[in-house]
């Protein structure tokens, strides 16, 4: 079975009460690149974006990012 990755940025905003203008302020990103993460459409994971977003929300990769089946 087919393998992909997903993100669980939505739900640690959620948490938060955050929007994506307010995350995009906040970690330096684009809110284009918040929302891709956000809705799981994203191809590839920069490595200084997960950085900042692991680093922001106080949380591991293993926590921000997930592979599931298709």
């Amino acid at each position: 079975m087919e393998k992909i990755m997903v993100c669980k940025l939505k739900d640690l905003m959620d948490k938060r009460n955050l929007n994506i203008a307010q995350l995009a302020r906040e970690v330096g990103m684009t809110e284009t690149t918040i929302r891709a993460y956000m809705k799981n459409t994203f191809s590839r994971i920069d490595c200084q974006n997960a950085v900042k977003l692991c680093s922001y929300f106080g949380v591991t990769i293993g926590d921000m990012f997930d592979i599931v089946d298709a």
